[in-house]
C-alpha cells in the first residue's frame, strides 16, 4: 500500500472523537442518615421502579434503533463514499507531490464531512424523515437477495480494479462498445442507484478543499463526463454476466420509493454540507 495513502487514512481516523457514554446515578446521601427517608417509602420505591422501567425501555428502544441504523447503512454500502473521498484526495496529493504539511491541511478540511463517524452521522440524519414502518421497509429492501447479490458483485469488482483482467476488460469495452440497448440498461441502473450522482457530490465536495490547499491545482475540466464514463464502465464490468432482464429487475428494485427517498436525502445532506 502506498505510504501517503496510508498516512491520509490514519490521519483521518485519528481525528475522530468517539462519543463518551455517561450515566446518572441517584440515591440518598449517607450523611443525611435514616431521617432522610420519609414515611411513604413504599410509594417512592414504586415510583423509582416505574421510572427505572421506563428508562430501561427507552434505552432498549434507542439501542434497537441504533442497531437498525447501522444495519441499514452497512447494507447500503454508502460508507464507501468516504473511502472515495480519501482516495480522490490522496491521488491528487500524490500527483502534485504535495508536501506532508499540505496533507495535514487537507485532512483538517475533509474530516468534518468525510471521516467515518461524520459520514455515518450524515447518512443517519437522512433517515430522520422516515417513520418506523418506512425504516423497516428500507432495511428489508436493502437486505433483499437481489440487492445483496448485486452488492457482492460490486465489492468483487472493486477488488478486481487493480488486476490486469479488469484493465483488459475496460480496454476491450472501449475498442468494441457493447450494444446500445445494453448500455442503456446500465445507465438506467446507475440512475436508479443514484451511483454517479452520489460520486459527483463527493467530488464536488473534495475538489474545493484541495484547491484551497493546492493553490496552483485545478480539477479536470471535463471531470463530470469522465466520472460518468468510469461509472458506466465499472457497472458493465460488475454485471458482465448479468442478463438484461435481471438488470431491469434490479433497477426496479432500486426504484423502491422509500429507498429513493433516503438516497435523495443523503445526496441533499452531502450537497448542503459540502456547500
Amino acid at each position: 500500500m502506498n505510504m501517503q495513502r496510508s498516512m491520509l487514512a490514519v490521519l483521518l481516523a485519528s481525528t475522530i472523537a468517539m462519543p463518551a457514554v455517561s450515566a446518572e446515578q441517584g440515591g440518598i446521601n449517607a450523611e443525611q442518615g435514616i431521617s432522610a427517608i420519609s414515611l411513604p417509602v413504599a410509594n417512592n420505591a414504586e415510583a423509582d421502579a416505574q421510572l427505572s422501567a421506563e428508562e430501561l425501555a427507552k434505552q432498549q428502544a434507542a439501542e434497537q434503533a441504533q442497531k437498525q441504523l447501522e444495519a441499514i447503512i452497512g447494507a447500503s454500502g454508502l460508507e464507501g463514499l468516504g473511502e472515495q473521498a480519501r482516495n480522490l484526495a490522496q491521488q491528487v496529493l500524490n500527483e502534485t507531490q504535495a508536501p506532508l504539511g499540505f496533507q495535514y491541511d487537507v485532512v483538517d478540511r475533509l474530516t468534518p464531512l468525510w471521516a467515518p463517524v461524520a459520514l455515518q452521522n450524515t447518512l443517519a440524519s437522512a433517515l430522520a424523515s422516515l417513520d418506523d414502518q418506512q425504516r423497516e421497509l428500507l432495511q428489508s429492501t436493502l437486505n433483499s437477495r437481489r440487492l445483496q447479490n448485486a452488492r457482492s458483485k460490486e465489492l468483487s469488482a472493486i477488488a478486481d480494479q487493480d488486476n490486469r483482467n479488469y484493465q483488459d476488460y475496460i480496454s476491450r469495452l472501449r475498442q468494441q462498445p457493447p450494444a446500445p440497448a445494453r448500455v442503456a440498461l446500465i445507465k438506467q441502473l446507475d440512475e436508479a442507484m443514484q451511483f454517479s450522482a452520489l460520486l459527483s457530490v463527493t467530488r464536488s465536495s473534495v475538489y474545493p478543499q484541495l484547491q484551497a490547499v493546492l493553490r496552483n491545482w485545478q480539477p479536470p475540466r471535463d471531470w463530470q463526463a469522465g466520472l460518468q464514463r468510469d461509472v458506466t464502465e465499472f457497472l458493465l464490468y460488475v454485471h458482465r454476466t448479468t442478463p438484461n432482464d435481471e438488470l431491469q429487475r434490479l433497477a426496479q428494485a432500486y426504484r423502491e420509493p422509500v429507498l429513493q427517498q433516503w438516497l435523495a436525502g443523503v445526496k441533499k445532506s452531502l450537497s448542503r454540507q459540502a456547500g
